[in-house]
């Protein structure tokens, strides 16, 4: 299956877990360092409140907070390395650490660490289940 159709399947898990006024605004597709393929949804509303929920390859929701703080800092990660690098993925793209270290880096991305945390962070506070 292609990571676009990966993406689109996840899209619709999440979107049953979309409150009242809510819509799944993005789904990132990230592999964490085991290999696993994992999935961060944003949902916002009308008035740009943004929720999150990390969704394990068969769609269920991500309970754990030390495997959704290291979704959530890949992400991140790869965000700030492709502006840095001024490569935006055309289409969604795997965020993993192969692909991070393919882009580079250099000084920019320790700079990038309070918005990795600031993510992180924001994710942890506004996430749709209880993290155990």
């Amino acid at each position: 299956m292609a990571l676009s159709e990966d993406v689109g399947r996840i899209a619709a898990a999440a979107a049953a877990h979309a409150g009242p006024g809510e819509t799944v605004a993005a789904v990132l597709a990230v592999e964490t360092a085991a290999g696993e393929r994992m999935y961060l949804a944003a949902f916002s509303d009308v008035s740009g409140n943004q929720e999150w929920l990390a969704l394990a390859d068969d769609g269920a929701p991500v309970t754990n907070r030390e495997r959704v703080r290291e979704v959530a800092s890949i992400a991140a990660l790869v965000e700030v390395a492709e502006e840095a690098a001024e490569q935006l993925a055309d289409g969604p793209r795997l965020a993993s650490l192969q692909y991070l270290e393919s882009l580079g880096g250099d000084s920019s991305l320790a700079g990038a660490l309070p918005a990795v945390d600031e993510l992180t962070r924001d994710v942890e506070t506004h996430y749709k289940v209880e993290l155990s």
